[in-house]
């Protein structure tokens, strides 16, 4: 590197730095300002866009962009260390600002990218494809990417009764029409969609069509058993979670332990993310849907990751394969028919001196879901698509439930699904989860946080206090709205 070059990365530093300091204040103006000096200087650094991402995720722009910021939000748009949910609010609420959001095409790209999250877009989606359905010109690439967006939700939008016998009466022979009907069904459910545009075809036909092959490839260390294992299987089986379609790229650890088992992996975002940053590692992970593995494992060959396994296993029936110096069940057990039981079967998995990375629901977090339970009890809302549309319409309509309509889940179906519905749910107090961690003997290790330097900038007590972290949380309930997440270590 030459010395000019040195010198402008140094700087590039100090204003990443500058912003970092801000954004602990919640000054985020500045914060902003100082990343985009940052990145005008050194671009080619892959951790200040991770930075930038982490940080825009933030913004609402309520009025067209300045060229700057606009040409950094379309590189981030297509750097692999962004992740383009993080670009969402900010290009969605700038898109917004025009009288046809349409016609901005940072939005066009992110529909097609990943799930948005707005209900203003949301209605004018269902607006467009209706307004296409109904015969009016919507122009091609418009209505590629809301067909993207709305595989992407798998189908969550509201559809009325009419559209869906318009649909049915479809024969799409050519890519308009193709494009028209993958806006509300998946492509695979076609006998031809040869003529469809090719990135609709890869996704809605090759892709899945390549997990069906996968999936029976995929052993089987310990069969779903029992009625709640089989139930939660069934629930992932047919609505595999969560649907992803970019990683941003990670930074390797300095040290990792030589076997990482991730317990309750799903589609394989999080296990392919450690895999990743432990690349000299061997991971396992594992799963009790195959319809999960088998798109985690499509995902693995895609991202060329060499260094893990997919297994189907229930962790209640977890025969002995060994111990792991780290150990992952994040959102999993809460699912359990008996949460600590699957803890103990974990635990045991953890070599002396290993770790645990542990994800459980907070009673108090949840106060709000909860709500939204007895009302789907309530009104009688069944666990398929019909029933969550008419939720998402009745929770849409009542702003008490403001919280969960912010929620990046109830944007789609298996999302909705898994916040709203699920077959088996356990929420837990800080002073539970203390008692499960000296029963199981181990020790507390301290919490993670998406927003970790605001969150302790708050907090002035003792990390290590899980006491003290029970009564912050009574003092700010919505600390743990997503889970508690947090860190174990087994004695050594």
């Amino acid at each position: 590197m030459g010395e000019k070059k040195r010198r402008s990365a140094g700087a590039a530093q100090a204003h990443a730095a500058r912003s970092r300091a801000a954004m602990a204040q919640s000054a985020f103006g500045p914060a902003l300002e100082e990343m985009v000096l940052a990145l005008e200087m050194a671009p080619e650094v892959d951790a200040l866009w991770a930075q930038f991402g982490d940080l825009v995720r933030f913004f609402n722009f309520r009025h067209p962009l300045d060229a700057r910021l606009r040409a950094l939000l379309a590189r981030a748009l297509e750097h692999p260390a962004v992740d383009p949910g993080d670009l969402v609010r900010p290009i969605s609420s700038t898109a917004l600002s025009r009288s046809d959001p349409f016609e901005d095409d940072l939005l066009l790209r992110l529909l097609a990218e990943t799930v948005i999250r707005d209900p203003r877009l949301e209605a004018l989606i269902v607006a467009e494809r209706r307004r296409a359905l109904e015969g009016r010109q919507v122009p091609l690439e418009r209505l590629v990417a809301i067909a993207h967006q709305c595989f992407h939700t798998e189908y969550v939008f509201a559809e009325s009764e009419e559209e869906a016998r318009a649909v049915e009466a479809l024969l799409p022979s050519d890519e308009r029409q193709l494009a028209l009907y993958a806006a509300y069904r998946p492509l695979s459910t076609l006998a031809d969609a040869s003529r469809a545009v090719q990135s609709l075809r890869l996704r809605q036909v090759i892709e899945p069509a390549e997990e069906q092959r996968l999936a029976a490839s995929i052993r089987v260390l310990a069969a779903p058993a029992g009625a709640v294992s089989l139930a939660v299987q069934t629930q992932y089986e047919e609505n595999p979670y969560p649907r992803w379609r970019r990683l941003p790229a990670g930074f390797a650890a300095h040290e990792a332990p030589a076997r990482v088992l991730i317990a309750g992996c799903g589609t394989g975002q999080h296990a392919i993310a450690t895999a990743r940053r432990m690349p000299h590692s061997r991971v396992l992970a594992i799963d009790l849907s195959r319809a999960s593995l088998a798109y985690a494992a499509r995902k693995t060959v895609e991202l060329a990751v060499k260094n893990i396994e997919y297994a189907q296993a229930d962790l209640l029936q977890l025969p002995d394969i060994g111990q792991f110096g780290h150990v992952e069940a994040s959102g999993v057990l809460h699912h359990l028919q008996d949460p600590l039981a699957g803890w103990r079967a974990l635990a045991r998995l953890v070599e002396p001196g290993g770790t645990m990375r542990i994800g459980l629901y907070s009673e108090t977090g949840r106060r709000t879901i909860v709500r939204a339970r007895a009302l789907i009890a309530e009104r009688g809302f069944a666990a398929t698509p019909a029933g969550i549309r008419a939720c998402r319409a009745a929770l849409l309509a009542d702003e008490s439930f403001a919280s969960i309509v912010r929620n990046e889940d109830f944007y789609s179906m298996s999302g909705c699904r898994d916040l709203l519905f699920h077959v088996q749910e356990h929420r837990f107090s800080l002073l539970q989860i203390k008692q499960m961690i000296a029963a199981l003997g181990l020790r507390f290790a301290g919490f993670e946080f998406p927003d970790s330097g605001m969150t302790l900038a708050r907090y002035s007590r003792d990390p290590l206090d899980l006491d003290a972290w029970h009564a912050f949380e009574n003092e700010h309930p919505d600390t743990f709205a997503r889970m508690y997440q947090f860190w174990v270590r087994k004695p050594g």
